[in-house]
């Protein structure tokens, strides 16, 4: 699309490097220590841990959005303080679990004023698994919204928001229980997409893959598991490796009992 795009000059598919980072408030109070950990080009990786384990931070260091205290953290060699928040934010696209959209058109929330082609946008949304249910809307692509998005389930507007960053083609994917509304069924669609390159004219390249989750159904998914705990990387397996640690195993299971409590706010017909 336009002039952002052309502005990030990181190679796809990347590796993303912590060397030895630690991260602590300015109260002194520690999160990360010490954190090496990397992630290999075009690779899902699922970021699992407890409440308070550093999961958040871990996310806010790779979008750039705070710079670590300690040690370095790269994408594709190149550090992230020297890349800048430009560089960054046109390198890593983060998907958060509440989602911000304008009382705008569909297509306007998509783009966000960038020139975009129609074979991009329905690239982006079929990855997302939101082609199905933008077809059905009145006005389509130019179907107005309301504000924040009220119109839509919580699970559509987290996949609008996919579709949106998909659009930028970040060579780092994150998704910070970004599909924490999404039809289990259809989210495994869509991680299932993101782990192999898209058929839309090539428009859309496989980028690597950060998912922070808390289904297990998500977790069994990615190709590497990565157990946080206490601030440091306490495990890297697949689920099932890990299941042999007890403090994983447990966290597990929790996730399993939340699963099971909780309703999903999502509608079906995501890929059409």
């Amino acid at each position: 699309m336009g002039s952002s795009r052309r502005a990030n000059e990181i190679r796809r598919p990347v590796v993303v490097e912590f060397e030895a980072v630690g991260f602590a408030h300015v109260d002194g109070m520690e999160v990360l220590a010490d954190l090496n950990l990397r992630l290999e080009p075009a690779e899902s990786v699922a970021l699992v841990g407890a409440t308070g384990s550093g999961k958040s931070t871990l996310v806010s260091l790779l979008a750039g959005l705070v710079p670590p205290t300690s040690g370095e953290v790269r994408i594709d060699g190149r550090a992230t303080t020297t890349l800048g928040p430009e560089g960054v934010s046109g390198s890593v696209g983060t998907v958060l679990q509440e989602t911000f959209l304008f009382a705008d058109t569909v297509r306007a929330n998509l783009t966000l004023g960038h020139d975009v082609g129609d074979g991009e946008l329905v690239a982006a949304l079929d990855a997302a698994a939101a082609s199905g249910f933008v077809a059905e809307l009145d006005e389509g692509l130019d179907t107005v919204l309301g504000e924040r998005g009220v119109t839509l389930s919580g699970g559509q507007r987290q996949r609008l928001a996919i579709a949106r960053a998909l659009l930028r083609r970040p060579a780092v994917l994150v998704l910070d229980d970004a599909t924490s509304a999404v039809d289990p069924v259809i989210e495994a669609g869509i991680l299932a997409v993101l782990r192999r390159p898209f058929d839309g004219d090539n428009q859309v390249d496989r980028p690597t893959l950060l998912v922070v989750a808390h289904r297990l159904a998500t977790i069994r998914l990615a190709d590497r598991v990565l157990f946080l705990d206490g601030g440091r990387i306490a495990a890297s397996g697949t689920h099932d490796e890990l299941l042999e640690l007890d403090a994983y195993a447990a966290l597990a299971h929790a996730y399993e009992l939340a699963s099971s409590d909780s309703t999903v706010g999502d509608q079906a017909g995501g890929y059409g």
